[in-house]
């Protein structure tokens, strides 16, 4: 009996441990997603409806992978997600003003 109690707080331990160290590693990506979300949907806005590209030209524009980000384009807006939609950002074209962010949803 003793040794299954031991076991078992082991393994409860190995878990709480292996949280804690994913918790950490996936902090990084998801500051990272907080920045380059809301950079890709303005480089992206900007390029489709300033300089009127496709959508592929602008994506062949970014000089790190942005395959984990998904574009959508909608009316005069570009939104941008990653992480399953836990970070997104919206830019919207104005005529005559540019594109600029007008929503982050972290």
């Amino acid at each position: 009996m003793k040794l299954v109690k031991a076991a078992i707080v082991i393994v409860i331990m190995l878990g709480v441990a292996a949280l804690l160290a994913w918790q950490f590693m996936i902090k990084d990506q998801i500051d990272l997603a907080r920045v380059a979300t809301p950079y890709g949907a303005k480089m992206v806005c900007s390029c489709r409806f300033v300089a009127e590209r496709p959508m592929e030209s602008c994506l062949a524009d970014f000089t790190e992978d942005v395959s984990a980000v998904s574009f959508h384009e909608e009316d005069n807006a570009i939104r941008a997600t990653v992480l399953g939609g836990v970070v997104s950002a919206t830019a919207v074209h104005e005529e005559g003003l540019g594109c600029s962010l007008i929503e982050q949803a972290q």
